[in-house]
């Protein structure tokens, strides 16, 4: 499942980045990184950005970068 099919109020955990080298590590550098688990806070409609939260910060991703987190829901955990 990717980042941006997820819906409001939903925890999952990233599994995989798919980016290329330098965005890749931007990302880990904010703490985004396989494991980590994040939050939908907000899910802009038109192809806005998918605003998630990180510990204790959110961040905000374009909707295409959304596409290219795989992540698995946690909410049955």
């Amino acid at each position: 499942m990717k980042l941006s099919q997820m819906k409001e109020g939903k925890k999952c955990r990233i599994k995989e980045l798919r980016f290329p080298p330098e965005m890749k590590k931007k990302l880990l550098e904010l703490g985004l990184f396989p494991g980590q688990i994040v939050e939908v806070i907000q899910d802009a409609p038109f192809g806005g950005p998918v605003k998630i939260k990180v510990k204790d910060y959110c961040l905000a991703l374009r909707k295409n970068e959304a596409e290219l987190i795989e992540v698995e829901d946690c909410n049955g955990e």
